[in-house]
């Protein structure tokens, strides 16, 4: 799978030139790559290798090398990373090697590095670039502090109610009922045709009035009644042939090795989400409640949120809600979440853990109006306050209007560039645990280009 030589980090160049004779002394990635704890980093990076499944394992200080390279080169793939490894020498230094030669990798071999290695450790990573880019700072950015939150958008359609049961209705036919009722002998009556045709009648109108759009609604949580009634019966079937205790040849296919075990128990999953997607559309039908708590608006990312931010442009978005302070140019992400936290209560989260667990002196914090929850607590903590207020102040502000208003464009180019650079085309990951990977990735990227 990967082909990577241990002995070029120390031989000699079959040309007789070293990498760092080829590379400018000034060039700003080799700068940036010299600075960094690279001894810290391996012994991060070698926890990958606990797990006993990966056979040929590669060399710790190159995967960590390849693993900052993606972080510092923006929103690359894999694949793009691994022809850096074989054709870039700024790449090849950032690994460790010492001379020109040939090397490829897969890019399998990055993405199983980074399961491998998990979400603690990368976050760890991110601490040890945080901590050395905010050291680099002038000594008074340090103790300075300017936060906002913002929100790092899921790559999900925009969720309607419709098209979230037309979703779950696909994969409860498509995936459950369809797939096992020839094998248990079973014949259902799904409507699938019927219940498409009625959604899409409905989808491609452009004007539609409330009768309408209640209409479509009560068919679809018929037909999504009788789908998961089947898809019960399926499931409740394929459970009892196994655990009967009969030795025919039919009952021994049925979950016989991991795999499908494995398959099955993410089925029974997805059918307990979509009862319960049934159960709040039905509540929402019915106008029993107003709001419904944790309502879910995607059936393949059930943990992203609506989160109302009151924007001209957006004013609510659907993804990961982050809270992100600077110092200077450094860059630290101090909570993120699927919830619409408050933001004074995110500030104040993040204020503690910073002074508490990472160590960060903070003598002063510049905010935007969303954050006048905090003042009570700055001033027990003998902390300037610079939050926004609203309304008139009867004095004057203790932060001059012109540095005020520097730290702000300062912190709200540092997410535009985030957005636009480190992160591209939304959060693309399938699970949560990728998406928080991701940001932490864009974090590390923007403090070794901008901070050090």
């Amino acid at each position: 799978m990967h082909k990577i030589n241990h002995q070029s980090l120390t031989t000699k160049s079959l040309f007789g030139t070293s990498l760092e004779k080829l590379i400018q002394e000034d060039h700003p990635k080799k700068i940036i790559l010299d600075k960094l704890p690279w001894d810290e980093l391996v012994e991060i990076g070698e926890r990958a290798y606990k797990s006993n499944h990966w056979k040929g394992k590669p060399n710790a200080r190159v995967m960590v090398g390849l693993f900052i390279w993606n972080c510092i080169s923006g929103d690359k793939t894999y694949r793009e990373i691994a022809d850096d490894f074989s054709c870039n020498i700024l790449c090849a230094y950032a690994c460790g090697f010492c001379d020109m030669e040939l090397r490829t990798i897969d890019n399998s071999t990055l993405v199983k590095f980074e399961e491998h290695l998990g979400e603690e450790n990368i976050l760890e990573i991110k601490d040890i670039i945080e901590k050395s880019s905010v050291s680099k700072q002038a000594p008074n950015s340090r103790s300075r502090n300017t936060g906002d939150t913002t929100v790092f958008e899921s790559n999900i359609t925009f969720p309607t109610d419709t098209k979230l049961m037309e979703s779950v209705r696909l994969f409860l036919v498509n995936d459950i009922i369809k797939v096992y009722e020839k094998d248990l002998d079973q014949k259902h009556r799904t409507y699938n045709r019927v219940a498409r045709s009625d959604y899409l009648n409905f989808a491609k109108k452009r004007i539609t009035n409330k009768s309408e759009i209640r209409k479509i609604k009560k068919k679809q949580l018929q037909y999504l009644k009788r789908n998961i009634a089947q898809a019960n019966n399926i499931i409740s079937e394929i459970e009892n042939m196994t655990s009967s205790k009969s030795n025919s040849d039919k009952n021994k296919l049925w979950l016989s090795d991991k795999a499908s075990k494995k398959a099955f128990k993410k089925l029974k999953a997805k059918l307990k989400l979509a009862e319960l997607i049934y159960e709040q559309q039905l509540e929402i039908y019915r106008g029993n409640t107003k709001s419904i708590k944790n309502r879910i608006v995607s059936f393949n990312r059930p943990n992203v949120r609506p989160i109302f931010r009151g924007k001209a442009q957006k004013s609510t978005e659907f993804g990961v809600k982050a809270f992100l302070s600077m110092f200077g140019r450094a860059l630290v992400l101090s909570k993120t979440s699927y919830d619409n936290f408050y933001d004074g209560h995110g500030y104040r989260d993040s204020i503690t853990n910073m002074m508490d667990d990472k160590g960060y002196q903070i003598k002063e914090v510049i905010g935007d109006k969303g954050n006048g929850g905090i003042c009570k607590f700055l001033k027990d903590n003998n902390i300037i306050d610079g939050i926004e207020k609203r309304g008139k102040r009867k004095k004057d502000p203790p932060i001059p209007k012109k540095r005020f208003m520097r730290a702000r464009n300062k912190m709200e180019g540092a997410i535009g560039t985030l957005k636009n650079v480190f992160i591209k085309n939304r959060l693309r990951a399938k699970t949560d645990r990728g998406d928080t990977v991701k940001i932490a990735k864009a974090c590390i990227g923007f403090n070794l280009k901008y901070a050090f």
